[in-house]
């Protein structure tokens, strides 16, 4: 195991007397639920069957993890509570157990377990029995790059990271973290939860993102770190803080824009270290603009190519069920480029598609639209046409200008196979709860306004 990969048991029963939430009881109150839930979900669930775990409470989701690691079911986590994606996830992965925070109508056929809350106790800890590369997590996706699915993660995958990003940003029992995102996405999960978990951290239990709240909760909690994503950050730039005092941001499942980095970091003072990843990868790499830092720079313990164009990489953060090559590297959808140590993004690799024959790069025709006065964002995606066997691109953007002036400035930069066949124009790009695009949600945004 790498060296970064400190002993999970010892890293989980460290600062006892901490709190885990800001407000809360001590983190044995963390380990008395965790035991409890343990009992009741061993004496429901059958054999390894996993656990869903539904909540956005992360003591409730810390206590999740701890009853796994200590012998408890595993657990599938999936990024929406709605009835359809839990139907989705029970034929991904079958389960008869929903754990929650609150009570709730049962998919068919499921019992819920009410964990409760954490209480004071002294003295408590559940220890960790789980060898670090048994599969104990599924994180559910809702399949914004591709098809939904599950991944699989283990002790190694998510302790393993969480610990190396404690140490690279000197994240100790002082700091006090505050998340804009949920814990129910890979994201949310390592940072807002089990980054503080075995840091000694605590966090700020809600999960608030209405700006002028941030501010006011950074400020009366006393929060150090914020964790957060670009379209939250855009709108945290325009924000007064007061008497707030960051002293480092994140950001992550989208890319965010320069000029909303450098906005936020004049309003805070903060650099904001944007980290590149996916569920499947876990963190791959780290970039602060605010250091002057253009390209992506390696994780410690992750190893790196390019192949045709491709990024390629091996981790120990790296899902199970991912293909490798026989150097260990597992090939991603996203293209690159060497710059200095590190690389640049050059957009994916599944964002061609043939027009009337032709190879187009959605990503290029998003920049040219974006690149034009009175555009401020733009979002473009391919669909069958409407005539004929092919594909056609279409685009929603938000700005000022209208969507022939649009399409007459796109003229002439664009070759006319890579013309969208559609603009329209809305007052914002709409987004799941963890700040990336909802491609269901556009496409029914789309085709009500094409009405």
């Amino acid at each position: 195991m790498a060296d970064f990969a400190a002993p999970f048991d010892e890293a989980l029963g460290a600062h006892p007397a901490r709190p885990f939430l800001h407000d809360g009881p001590d983190r044995a109150g963390i380990h008395a639920l965790a035991l409890r839930l343990r009992d009741a979900l061993a004496a429901r669930a059958a054999g390894d069957e996993p656990v869903c775990l539904v909540t956005e409470d992360r003591a409730v989701t810390a206590a999740a993890i701890l009853a796994s690691l200590g012998g408890g079911p595993p657990l599938i986590v999936p990024h929406a509570s709605t009835p359809a994606v839990l139907d989705e996830v029970r034929r991904a992965v079958p389960f008869a157990t929903l754990l929650t925070d609150l009570p709730r109508d049962p998919p068919p056929g499921c019992e819920v377990v009410v964990a409760g809350k954490p209480e004071p106790a002294k003295g408590v800890r559940i220890r960790v029995v789980r060898r670090p590369d048994e599969p104990f997590v599924y994180l559910y996706t809702g399949g914004s790059t591709g098809k939904p699915r599950a991944w699989s993660k283990t002790p190694a995958n998510l302790l393993g990271e969480a610990l190396l990003l404690a140490r690279r940003f000197a994240i100790t029992p002082d700091d006090r973290l505050l998340a804009t995102v949920p814990p129910c996405h890979i994201y949310g999960l390592l940072f807002s939860t089990l980054v503080p978990l075995v840091s000694g951290a605590s966090v700020v239990g809600e999960t608030v993102f209405f700006p002028a709240a941030v501010a006011e909760t950074a400020a009366s909690a006393h929060c150090s770190v914020l964790v957060s994503v670009p379209a939250h950050l855009r709108a945290l730039a325009r924000t007064s803080w007061g008497a707030a005092r960051l002293r480092l941001a994140f950001s992550s499942t989208a890319p965010l824009d320069e000029r909303d980095a450098e906005g936020f970091t004049q309003a805070t003072g903060a650099g904001v270290h944007e980290v590149y990843g996916s569920t499947e990868t876990g963190g791959v790499a780290i970039r602060c603009r605010a250091a002057g830092e253009t390209s992506w720079s390696l994780l410690d313990g992750v190893r790196w190519k390019i192949v045709d164009g491709r990024l390629c990489v091996a981790s120990p953060f790296l899902s199970p069920d991912l293909p490798r090559d026989a150097e260990g590297l597992f090939r991603t959808a996203d293209r690159a480029t060497k710059a200095g140590d590190g690389f640049e993004l050059a957009g994916r690799a599944d964002g061609i598609v043939k027009v009337g024959g032709k190879r187009v790069d959605l990503g290029e025709v998003e920049e040219r639209l974006q690149a034009l006065p009175g555009v401020r964002e733009a979002w473009v995606w391919s669909r069958a046409a409407e005539r004929g066997r092919g594909r056609e691109i279409v685009a929603l953007i938000v700005g000022d200008a209208t969507e022939d002036e649009v399409l007459a400035l796109l003229r002439d930069v664009l070759p006319a196979p890579a013309m969208p066949r559609r603009i329209r124009r809305v007052e914002r790009l709409p987004l799941t709860t963890t700040g990336k695009r909802d491609l269901a949600a556009a496409v029914q945004l789309f085709d009500r306004i094409d009405r």
